[in-house]
């Protein structure tokens, strides 16, 4: 621990006039990093000058550091005065639209290890920074986690820089603002705070950033870290963030008044607030018509219902209350699941987690092996099963509808919250049939109903109405034309509410 501390100690140091000094701490904090690239030369013939150039290997752009530092060093700076050299090699020897001046060998550290070129003057106890990063990257590519039909087909990367510039090519207004941050004490992972300031309230910014500095980490490597790190309910199954990959999602929440977090190293952006109703929009609502995106909408709350009930209300069905199906439907069950040695509760039981397992390995494995894992598993598994009386066709049908419902939710973080409720009221159903149904459904119900996402109730707007004058119901359930939503929703400051206007008169003219 001493040892730390000396080291961190010599880290935090004020750089020396002496170069040599300098060079030696430099040296003692980078040993055994190979990827450092150093090198010590002279420049200046009347009066030569030493200087010292440190990089991270394959984090800059050699070709540029080649031909407009090096070679300038080397054949442009003979006449460098004898005083005053940092201040001369600063406006005539760099040719770099960004240079900095660093005072700690902290900042020197971090400098050279984010992609930039630090270089020390002897004799100055200050160095300069140049931004020469280029960082290997997979480039921009479709989203693959948030299809669409219509709509823009680019996708953030693992590069902020990258993932900054696609929110900005969106929203061109300087009112975007993007704070950055430094969070981890190893990683230093670079985390941006995006807002449009006179949209998203004070308050929430402010709440934001204390989250975000109220915790000390190692290191963060995505942005599902600070989800974890910065959410109040961490308990609750339900995400109170939303995560995407899309850009136009993004921008489309910031001038909804909503805050987002980048993170360097994640394809990711978290957005805050969240209500319920978020989770169920998909990018290309509003892209289509409006009749269409409203009957889809609706079809994803009915799938989401059945997607965390549709196990349990069969075990109900069966079970308990044949009474509340048809007899001849009900005979049919009962025929159905002749010959099966296992308990209604234990055959779907069997065929839920064979399914779960049947969606990891084919998540797990590569694309085009895993979509035949999925398809050909599947139904490999449910003919023998049927065929060897473990469960009954009608458990298959449950379960494969089950599925099936659960796939239409657009979010795979707050689909994985219905994966889990519905053994939840599954084994409450069969402890206590319908009654122990009910209690399931009304114990999500409470729970949605007390979460709160920053302060937002979860499921606003079709609760606490009374938080908001201008209450839209114009984009929930249903979604309306945009006309029909000239207001912000609630997460925006009251001043700044009204994002449409003039459309009457057009319409009239």
């Amino acid at each position: 621990m001493e040892k730390y501390h000396n080291k961190q100690h010599r880290i935090t140091a004020s750089l020396s006039f002496d170069l040599k000094k300098n060079i030696e701490l430099f040296d003692d904090i980078f040993r055994h990093c190979d990827d450092i690239i150093k090198r010590r030369f002279a420049i200046g013939k009347a009066h030569p000058t030493a200087i010292y150039l440190a990089y991270t290997d394959n984090m800059i752009n050699r070709a540029s550091l080649q031909q407009d530092i090096i070679k300038n060093f080397m054949f442009h700076m003979d006449d460098i005065p004898a005083a005053g050299q940092f201040e001369y090699l600063k406006q005539h020897a760099l040719q770099s639209a960004e240079v900095k001046e660093l005072l700690t060998l902290d900042e020197i550290t971090q400098a050279a290890m984010s992609g930039n070129v630090v270089i020390l003057v002897d004799g100055c106890n200050k160095a300069l920074m140049l931004s020469l990063q280029s960082f290997p990257s997979r480039g921009i590519q479709a989203a693959e986690t948030e299809v669409t039909v219509r709509g823009a087909k680019d996708s953030f990367t693992e590069l902020a820089a990258f993932n900054k510039v696609l929110i900005r090519q969106r929203i061109k207004d300087t009112s975007l603002k993007m704070e950055n941050m430094q969070i981890g004490i190893r990683s230093r992972t670079a985390v941006t705070v995006a807002y449009i300031e006179g949209i998203a309230q004070p308050a929430l910014i402010r709440e934001v950033k204390q989250r975000l500095e109220g915790f000390t980490i190692d290191g963060i490597f995505d942005v599902g870290m600070l989800e974890h790190l910065i959410e109040t309910k961490w308990y609750s199954l339900f995400p109170q963030f939303q995560s995407t990959e899309r850009p136009d999602k993004t921008a489309s929440a910031l001038l909804e008044g909503r805050v987002v977090l980048l993170a360097d190293n994640s394809p990711m952006a978290l957005i805050l607030p969240v209500t319920l109703n978020c989770f169920f929009q998909a990018a290309d609502d509003y892209y289509g018509r409006w009749p269409f995106v409203s009957f889809v909408r609706v079809l994803r709350y009915i799938a989401a219902f059945f997607a965390m009930s549709f196990p349990g209300l069969y075990m109900v069905v069966t079970g308990y209350q044949p009474e509340l199906i048809p007899t001849s439907l009900a005979l049919s069950f009962a025929a159905a699941r002749e010959g099966v040695p296992f308990s209604i509760l234990v055959e779907v039981i069997i065929l839920l987690l064979a399914f779960e397992l049947l969606m990891e390995a084919g998540i797990r494995l590569p694309s085009p092996m895993g979509n035949t894992i999925g398809i050909v598993g599947g139904l490999i598994i449910g003919d023998a099963a049927v065929s060897a009386n473990l469960v009954s066709p009608m458990v298959v049908i449950i379960v494969a509808f089950t599925a099936i419902a659960s796939f239409t939710i657009p979010n795979e973080t707050f689909l994985s919250a219905f994966r889990v409720i519905k053994y939840l009221i599954l084994f409450l159903s069969s402890i206590l049939g319908l009654y122990g149904f009910i209690l399931g459904i009304m114990l999500v119900l409470v729970h949605l109903a007390a979460l709160k996402s920053f302060g937002i109730p979860y499921l606003s707007p079709f609760v606490a109405s009374h938080l908001e004058k201008n209450h839209p119901l114009s984009d929930s359930l249903l979604k309306f034309p945009i006309f029909k939503s000239p207001f912000r929703p609630i997460y925006s400051v009251k001043e700044n509410k009204r994002r449409l206007s003039g459309y009457d008169r057009h319409m009239k003219s």
